[in-house]
């Protein structure tokens, strides 16, 4: 099995209110509206589309100034999904990857 490089993001645009447009180091562009996983008190102040819109990218991800961020490995698969995934979900996927690679 071929070991997955670590996603790094090297480009981020915002393309709507919450929405966001990420080039991965491999090449791979996709979009997620992050919207739905912008709760709890950290994410929280990102609702305001005038806030999330101040994000950079550091340390090969999105970050805000208040601290918020989102693992790259999570934004890819959210990318590739389609949507942001429930944390349920989001963590079955990688339990199952890395089972596969501990496996191989």
């Amino acid at each position: 099995m071929n070991t997955p490089d670590i996603n790094r993001i090297t480009e981020a645009n915002v393309v709507g209110d919450h929405t966001v447009e990420l080039r991965f180091s491999d090449g791979f562009v996709g979009r997620v509206d992050l919207a739905p996983g912008l709760w709890g008190p950290i994410f929280e102040p990102l609702t305001a589309p005038e806030y999330f819109r101040r994000f950079r990218l550091e340390d090969d991800t999105i970050r805000w100034p208040n601290g918020a961020d989102f693992c790259p490995d999570v934004l890819r698969y959210w990318c590739e999904a389609g949507a942001v995934r429930s944390q349920q979900e989001t963590d079955s996927h990688f339990a199952k990857q890395f089972s596969g690679q501990a496996a191989s």
